[in-house]
């Protein structure tokens, strides 16, 4: 998790960093860079709108003085990213529940949950972290999912695994198996979709089955290239890929990148849809990376096409292996430690090891 030009000054020895800490490292980076003066906090943007075909009115409200405000850009950057529009199933008995429903997007500790009987639906990071963290301070907690690896787990006392949600009645929960536990909160941890809703239709951009259409190396809009969107992928790493994308886009405004025409940005577009489809990839899941192919495809690919060095190769597998590690040893997973040995070659002690193990990232061939 870090940017170009500016280093972690880290936490000791660990390899995972706290909330606050990458919180504060954020801050400083705008600091350091002096960004601040050309951030609008507390500016809602209402609607975007290209015109002349080469400019982009943005229409905001400024939530402070209550007034409405308009600015015209040469370029726009969505950096909106995956995380900030939750999916929330629609469960029979949602509706009649008396304890509190809640998305993982809202949760900020898990004091929350003192004293309380959790239901934590979904088995994601997100998932695990705040189940795993629940159970610290609830009576009990129940984490809903389908994913047999996880039963493997070493989990606390009070924690407890269940099926599906069949039904939510008033005071609690009915699951797939027929059992029926008494609930206080519902915690789901269910994901994300993409929602661009301050986009006109004019932008031709559209979200069909959570795909954003029209969009070239999941970044361009091949309508009007002078809109980009950064950290559209997801399951990837993510400060690394912001950072990519980025330095792409800035190379591509500069005029530094030979842009392919409307047609065949589409062509490639369809193509690697279609690729990915036979691949067995789900079409929701097209801006997915995680740990396929695809993964590497996309950095090597979008790198070569802009003409830039892509992230080294051996992040991906870091970030590969901590989630074999989560997934394995969540109570423990963030004592591992890694260390870069060189582009494709790292070193990794995992917590209830007393020897490194040296590993190379494996490259995908097509």
């Amino acid at each position: 998790m870090e940017l170009s030009g500016f280093p972690h000054k880290g936490v000791g020895d660990a390899c995972y960093f706290p909330a606050a800490y990458i919180q504060k490292y954020l801050n400083d980076f705008t600091d350091h860079f002096n960004l601040r003066p050309y951030i609008k906090f507390q500016h809602h943007v209402e609607k975007v709108r290209p015109i002349n075909d080469s400019q982009w009115e943005v229409n905001v409200l400024n939530l402070q003085q209550q007034s409405k405000e308009i600015f015209i850009f040469d370029a726009l950057l969505i950096c909106v990213g995956n995380y900030s529009n939750p999916a929330i199933p629609d469960v029979k008995g949602s509706n009649i529940f008396s304890g509190k429903i809640m998305h993982s997007h809202s949760y900020r500790d898990a004091d929350i949950f003192k004293g309380n009987s959790v239901l934590v639906i979904g088995c994601g990071a997100s998932g695990l972290d705040i189940s795993f963290g629940a159970s610290k301070v609830a009576d009990k907690v129940f984490l809903s999912h389908h994913n047999p690896r996880l039963m493997k787990l070493k989990i606390p006392s009070n924690y407890f695994h269940k099926t599906d949600v069949k039904e939510i009645v008033e005071d609690g929960v009915i699951f797939q198996d027929g059992s029926y536990e008494k609930i206080d909160t519902i915690v789901y941890c269910t994901g994300y979709t993409y929602k661009y809703p301050f986009l006109s239709n004019e932008c031709g951009i559209n979200v069909e089955n959570n795909v954003i259409k029209n969009l070239f190396k999941h970044m361009i809009n091949i309508e009007y290239p002078t809109m980009a969107f950064i950290g559209v992928p997801r399951n990837t790493t993510g400060f690394y890929l912001f950072d990519f994308q980025s330095r792409i886009v800035k190379k591509i405004l500069e005029g530094g990148v030979k842009m392919p025409v409307k047609k065949e940005m589409l062509q490639d577009t369809y193509d690697e849809i279609e690729a990915r489809l036979a691949s067995g990839q789900r079409l929701k899941d097209l801006h997915a990376l995680g740990k396929t192919k695809w993964a590497m495809h996309y950095y090597t690919s979008v790198s070569k096409f802009a003409g830039i060095e892509h992230p080294p190769p051996v992040l991906l597998q870091i970030y590969f292996d901590g989630l074999e590690r989560l997934s394995e040893d969540f109570l423990n997973f963030r004592g591992d430690k890694y260390q870069i040995i060189d582009r494709e070659h790292y070193k990794v002690q995992y917590f209830d090891q007393n020897e490194s193990i040296i590993k190379k990232q494996i490259l995908y061939s097509f």
